[in-house]
Parts: structure tokens; sequence; C-alpha cells
């Protein structure tokens, strides 16, 4: 068996060892008791302060709340400065400093603006600007666009009228009425001539004969047959059946 084995027997400690175990106890031992004396105490110290919060503040500072700080808070909030406010401050600050301003400071400036402003300095200067700068350059620039106007645009048109377009649409509606009296002449000859022609010698006579032919041999025959056969023929069926069922 060696040296190492746990079940052998222990080296007997060292007087360096012993001083230091002595040390430990003399000085640490004493620091931690007094650390764990300074939590327990602290531990005691926070439970009861914590039980007489839950306990006794804790109520007492609901029913403070409650019964006294809340109820104070919405009377002042709402009674006391609504009141303070609507009547006081706007009823009798507010309301009448308006009316002091709008009396002593905000009509006459307005006024001293009107008649200072508008009519002393603003409307002489816009009166002489409208007279002496804007009256003449407006009518300058309608003079010039009617110049302009006149010799640019009208001018130019009249003579392309006159040199261009009328004397194209002279010569375009002569080209037309002669060609159109030369078509009519054309077709009049060609087409309407020989079908009168036509007409008088071949057709009307063809049409006059079968029209004589058609009278001669159907509504001649047809009318014989209606007064000889069909007439008869329906006054003796009327005759039988007026005597058979009577009239």
């Amino acid at each position: 068996m060696t040296s190492e084995d746990p079940q052998g027997p222990r080296r007997p400690a060292s007087a360096g060892e012993w001083v230091a175990r002595v040390v430990a106890i003399v000085l640490l031992v004493p620091v931690r008791l007094l650390w764990e004396g300074v939590k327990l105490c602290g531990r005691a110290v926070v439970a009861v302060c914590v039980y007489i919060l839950d306990t006794l503040l804790a109520p007492v500072g609901r029913f403070l709340w409650f019964w006294l700080i809340r109820p104070l808070w919405l009377f002042v909030k709402d009674v006391l400065w609504g009141w303070a406010l609507q009547h006081v401050l706007w009823g009798m600050v507010l309301t009448p400093l308006g009316a002091l301003l709008m009396d002593w400071l905000l009509r006459p400036l307005r006024h001293a603006v009107e008649v200072l402003l508008w009519r002393r300095l603003l409307r002489p200067v816009l009166g002489l600007l409208w007279r002496w700068l804007l009256r003449p350059v407006l009518y300058a620039i309608v003079v010039s666009a009617g110049w302009l106007w006149r010799w640019c645009v009208e001018w130019p048109l009249r003579q392309l009228w006159r040199w261009v377009l009328r004397p194209c649409w002279l010569a375009a509606a002569a080209v037309a009425s002669y060609g159109w009296r030369g078509a009519t002449a054309v077709v009049r000859i060609l087409v309407v001539v020989p079908c009168v022609f036509v007409y008088r010698l071949a057709v009307r006579p063809v049409l006059r004969a079968l029209g004589r032919c058609w009278q001669v041999l159907v509504v001649r025959p047809a009318a014989l047959v209606h007064r000889r056969v069909l007439a008869p023929m329906n006054r003796a069926a009327a005759d039988l059946l007026a005597s058979v069922f009577g009239r």
C-alpha cells in the first residue's frame, strides 16, 4: 500500500498549519459571525418595515387617499379650478382685458392702419402707379398687339386669300363645273339618248303588245268566266241556302 492511499495514516500537521488555523479562527470567525448578525438584523428590520407598511401604513394611506386626498383633489380640480378659470380668470380678467385691448389698442391700430397706411400711403401710391406706369404699359401692349395682329396675321391671311386661295377656289369651281357639264353631256349622249331610243323603239311597243296580250288572254276571259259562270253559281248557291235555311 502506498502513501497516497486515503485509508493510510495521515501526516501530522506542521507548526505553520496550526498557526494558520489559529489565525483563521481568531480573525475570520468573528468577522463571519458579525456579518451573519448584520444580515439577520437587516432581515428583521426589513420584515418589521414590511409588516408595518402592509399592516399599518397601507390601510392608512388608502384611507387618506380615498377619503381625504382624492375628494379634496377632485373638489379643487372641478370646483375651484373650473370656477376660477371660468368666472374669475375668463369673466373678470380676460374678458375685460380683451375689451380694453380692443377699445384702446386694436381698434385705434386698425383705424391708424386704414387711415394712414391705406388712405394716405397705399391708395395714392397705387393710383400714381396705375396712372403713370400700368395704364401706359397696358395701352402700349394693346396697341402693339393690335398692330402685330393686323400686319402679322390679318394682312398675310388676306393676301393669301386674295392671291392664292381665292384663285385656286375659282379654278377648282370652274373645273368642277365644266367637268360636271362634260360628264352629264357624255352620260346623256352615251347612256340617256340610247336608252330613250331603245325604250321608244323596242321596249314600249313590246310592253304595249304584252299588255294587249294580257288583256285578251287573261283579263277578258277571267271577266267572262266571272260574269257567265261564277256570278250565276254564287246567286244559285245563295238562293239554295236561303230556301233551305230561310232568311
